[in-house]
C-alpha cells in the first residue's frame, strides 16, 4: 500500500484549516518524562496535548458540553453511563513519510535514490470505568512502498495490536496512588536513551508484561517485567521468549534545589536476560545477563538547561564478564530576549567498547532506546563503542500564529570516534556497521543535520530534514566509504 504524500498534505491541510478555526491553544504540558499519570480525574479543564502517550490524555472535562470547542470532541468523550464517569475516548494518528538516501550505508546497501514511502495508521480506544479502572487498546498498520531491497524489519506491520492493556488504580493516601498494568504497552523513560518506543520507526517498540506505578506529588516509582514484541509483517506480533527485561525506575522532583528550575533526579536498575545472544568479540552464541545501574539529572534554571545521565553495566556472557559504561550530557543556553530565541547547546556521549583479550566484554548494551536522532538523523551510529561530540543550535522561527503553533529549526553537527580500537562500529539498531580488525583508525566521521519542524495546531504537524555523513578513516579502511545523503519529509494528523 502506498499513500501519496502530496495527496495526504492536501487532505490534512483542508482538515487542519477547519480545526484551526475553532481549536483553542493547548494549555497543559505534555508528560515528557514517560511516567504514567493513569489516574483519571473528572472534571478537568486542561486541554491535553496530543503526544505518543495517548493513554495520558484526560478528556473527562468534556463531560461539560460547554467545554467542547474542537470538532473532534464528540469522539473524545462518549459517556457510557448516566453519571458520566464511565466513558470511551477514541483517537488515532495517520503519518506519511518520504525518505530518500544516496549511498545508503556508505554505498554498500540497497541504493534508494528514487526514494520510498512509509505510511502508518494507528487507532485507539480508551475505556474508563470510573476513576480506578481503564482498558486501553491501540491497533496499528504500517506500510512501505518503493524501497530498493524491500522493507526493513521495522518498516512494515500490516495489521496488528500495538498496545492493549488494563489498569487498576488503588488510592493510597492524599494524591498518591498505585496503578497496576498488564498487557501490551510502550515503555518510555527519561530521555529514552535506554528504553523508549522509537516513534520515528514505522513499527514502534512495544512490550508484553506487567508494570506497577506508584505516583505521588513529588515522586514516581515504576516497576516492570516485560518481554519485547517481535514485529511480524503478515502475522500477529508475538513476545520474544528469548528476551526478558525487568526494572525499577524512580523519578524524584527536587524543587528545593533551585527555584523554578524543574529539577528532577532519576535513578534506575535494569536487568536484561537474552538467550542466544551474540557479541562480535566472542565466538558463538550464549546467554547474556546484564545489569544496568543508572542515574539522570535534569534541571532548567533559566536561561540554562542541563541533562546529564550515566550508566554502569555488569553481568556475564558465556564465560566472559560484562563490564561496560556510558555517559551522556546535553546542555543549552536560551537567549529568550533575542529574535528567534536561539538556543545553542553542546552534547557529549561516550559508550564503552569491548576487549576480548582480557576475558571481559566492554561493549555497552544500549537495550531498547528511541535511537533516532541520538547520534544523528541518518541513524548510522548507535550507543555502543562510541565517542560523540554534538554541538547544535535551536531556533524558534514562528510561534502562536494562525496555522503555526510553532515553527522551529535545528542545526546539529556530530563528530564520531570509536571508544575502543578492538571493537566494531554499531548502528542505531545495534547491528554491526563495520567490524573491527581491518582498520586501526578510531575516527568514524562526522554528520551534519538540518531539521525544520512545523506544529500547525494540536492535530497537524510536519517536519522536513536533510543530513550528510562525511566518513572518516575507519570507514574508509573497512569498505565502501561514499558520503551519505539523507532527505526526508513527513506529515502527521493526530486525533
Amino acid at each position: 500500500m502506498r499513500v501519496s504524500l502530496p495527496w495526504l498534505l492536501l487532505v490534512l491541510g483542508i482538515r487542519a484549516i477547519a480545526v484551526a478555526e475553532s481549536a483553542p491553544p493547548t494549555t497543559s504540558p505534555s508528560n515528557q518524562e514517560g511516567v504514567a499519570t493513569s489516574r483519571s480525574t473528572l472534571p478537568s479543564n486542561a486541554i491535553p496535548k496530543c503526544t505518543i502517550s495517548r493513554w495520558d490524555e484526560n478528556y473527562g472535562y468534556l463531560q461539560n458540553p460547554s467545554n467542547r470547542t474542537d470538532c473532534l470532541d464528540p469522539i473524545k468523550y462518549v459517556p457510557l453511563n448516566s453519571a458520566g464517569d464511565w466513558y470511551a475516548s477514541f483517537g488515532g494518528q495517520i503519518r506519511d513519510r518520504y525518505e530518500d538516501f544516496n549511498h545508503y550505508i556508505f554505498g554498500t546497501g540497497p541504493q534508494t535514490r528514487d526514494g520510498y514511502n512509509l505510511a502508518r495508521l494507528t487507532e485507539n480506544v480508551d475505556l474508563h470505568f470510573g476513576p480506578d479502572v481503564r482498558v486501553f487498546v491501540q491497533g496499528d498498520s504500517a506500510f512501505e512502498a518503493g524501497r530498493n531491497g524491500g522493507p526493513r524489519p521495522t518498516d512494515r506491520d500490516e495489521l496488528d495490536l500495538e498496545q492493549g492493556f488494563a489498569d487498576y488504580t488503588i488510592p493510597i493516601c492524599g494524591e498518591a496512588d498505585l496503578t497496576l498494568r498488564a498487557g501490551r504497552q510502550y515503555l518510555q523513560f527519561g530521555a529514552e536513551r535506554l528504553i523508549g518506543p522509537a516513534d520515528f520507526l514505522n513499527a514502534r517498540h512495544t512490550f508484553d508484561g506487567f508494570r506497577a506505578d506508584f505516583d505521588s506529588q513529588d515522586n514516581s516509582l515504576d516497576l516492570f517485567l516485560v518481554r519485547p514484541v517481535l514485529v511480524e509483517f503478515y502475522r500477529f506480533d508475538s513476545s520474544d521468549d528469548k528476551n526478558a527485561l525487568a526494572g525499577i525506575y524512580d523519578t524524584l522532583k527536587v524543587p528545593q534545589l533551585m527555584q523554578d528550575a524543574h529539577s528532577k533526579l532519576e535513578t534506575y536498575f535494569l536487568y536484561l536476560n537474552r538467550i542466544g545472544a551474540m557479541f562480535p568479540a566472542v565466538t558463538g552464541t550464549g546467554t547474556e545477563d546484564v545489569y544496568t545501574l543508572g542515574t539522570r539529572f535534569t534541571c532548567a534554571p533559566k536561561p540554562f538547561d542541563f541533562d546529564v545521565e550515566g550508566d554502569y553495566q555488569l553481568g556475564s556472557f558465556k564465560s566472559a564478564d560484562v563490564n561496560a559504561y556510558s555517559f551522556a550530557t546535553k546542555d543549552g543556553f536560551t537567549f529568550s530576549d533575542v529574535p528567534l530565541r536561539p538556543r545553542p547547546y553542546f552534547g557529549f556521549d561516550i559508550a564503552s567498547g569491548g576487549n576480548k583479550n582480557k576475558g571481559t566484554i566492554g561493549t555497552f548494551n544500549q537495550l531498547f532506546p528511541s535511537g533516532h536522532g541520538q547520534f544523528g538523523n541518518i541513524d548510522a551510529i548507535g550507543r555502543q563503542n562510541i565517542i560523540d561530540i554534538d554541538p547544535g543550535l535551536d531556533l524558534t522561527l514562528l510561534e502562536h500564529q494562525k496555522f503555526v503553533d510553532s515553527l522551529k529549526a535545528r542545526i546539529s553537527f556530530y563528530e564520531f570516534w570509536r571508544e575502543s580500537l578492538e571493537d566494531s562500529v554499531y548502528t542505531a539498531s545495534g547491528a554491526v556497521l563495520r567490524a573491527a580488525g581491518t582498520g586501526n583508525s578510531s575516527y568514524i566521521g562526522n554528520e551534519l543535520d538540518l531539521l525544520l519542524s512545523w506544529q500547525m495546531d494540536r492535530h497537524l504537524s510536519s517536519y522536513m530534514g536533510y543530513s550528510h555523513f562525511f566518513p572518516g578513516g575507519f570507514i574508509a579502511a573497512t569498505g565502501s566509504s561514499r558520503d551519505i545523503d539523507f532527505f526526508y519529509t513527513a506529515v502527521s494528523y493526530t486525533f
